[in-house]
């Protein structure tokens, strides 16, 4: 396959479709791209469930021979002079290598589909496979951000610090979200949109990238997507308030987080600030699809009613 091919990479011309055309209309079998499906369930599993494992297997078997010295000393586990462990460096340590490996997963699952089938799916104003899309290099930076304060609590063996760390890797999403919510001039472009046409809602890019290729639907929900967006100002309200609602989500996320961190134990605050993190994600994601899903369908019925046109 060449490189560069020019054919596919100048941007069509955007043809006359009714607005509530079905934008998803490709059934893919998971069986021919299970590698990308398995990227969820990885980032869950290597993301939250191991990291626990870790953690509190050595918590565990730690606290048991505390205890067992505390006895030896004679006193009670509430009046012993030793120090009650909660973790060290080396914990710490390998509980960041599970956490890492379920956003690399993910993050080299895309990649290797968009360098190997970039006629599918990369974007429609790609000029190299190289050039991915803006959610691969928006999702690698934000894992810098996390590893970086990461890296830095374990060895320097801060426990706010690392707790605060997927705070960083949020945080960031969140001052993009809200930078995108200033329409201005794109100096360049964006996956599918040229520069010079006004900064679209974060939700939207995220969407067409998360969609074409991690749900398989390709270029062609690409160009529908677009089309949908250019011409409906409903479709374009309705990415500027779901921009909103994940602004709204990550200042609740690292709210709930910082409470949890400044008022429970080191070995309570590890699990609980996981599951925050965790539940924040799924529930935010569920009243945004379900947010989708009400608003298309009654763009779709506020078209009928006004053209006629029988499209869903």
């Amino acid at each position: 396959m060449d490189e560069d091919a020019p054919d596919r990479h100048v941007q069509p011309a955007l043809p006359r479709r009714s607005t509530s055309e079905k934008l998803m209309q490709k059934s893919p079998k998971a069986k021919h791209h299970l590698w990308i499906i398995l990227g969820p369930p990885a980032i869950l599993i290597f993301d939250l469930v191991v990291p626990c494992i870790i953690y509190y297997s050595w918590y565990d078997i730690h606290v048991s021979r505390w205890r067992d010295d505390c006895k030896a000393h004679g006193a009670t586990p509430d009046q012993c002079p030793l120090t009650k462990p909660e973790f060290d460096k080396d914990i710490l340590g390998y509980a960041i290598i599970s956490f890492g490996f379920g956003e690399l997963y993910i993050l080299v699952a895309r990649v290797c589909r968009l360098v190997l089938h970039p006629k599918e799916c990369a974007p429609l104003l790609s000029k190299s496979r190289w050039e991915l899309d803006a959610t691969s290099w928006v999702y690698g930076v934000s894992m810098i951000c996390a590893l970086i304060p990461f890296v830095v609590s374990s060895t320097r063996e801060i426990p706010v610090l690392y707790l605060y760390s997927p705070a960083f890797l949020i945080g960031f999403l969140g001052v993009l979200m809200l930078i995108t919510l200033i329409p201005f001039p794109i100096p360049i472009g964006i996956d599918s949109e040229r520069r010079g046409l006004p900064l679209r809602p974060f939700v939207f890019y995220a969407a067409e990238d998360m969609i074409a290729v991690d749900c398989l639907q390709d270029c062609e929900f690409r160009v529908r997507f677009n089309i949908r967006y250019e011409r409906s100002i409903a479709f374009q309200k309705m990415f500027v308030h779901l921009t909103l609602w994940w602004f709204f989500g990550v200042c609740v996320y690292i709210g709930c987080l910082s409470a949890i961190i400044w008022t429970v134990q080191f070995h309570i605050a590890f699990g609980l600030s996981l599951g925050v993190l965790f539940g924040f994600l799924i529930l935010w994601a569920l009243v945004s699809c379900f947010w989708v899903r009400h608003s298309v369908r009654r763009q779709a019925k506020h078209e009928r009613s006004t053209s006629g046109d029988t499209n869903v």
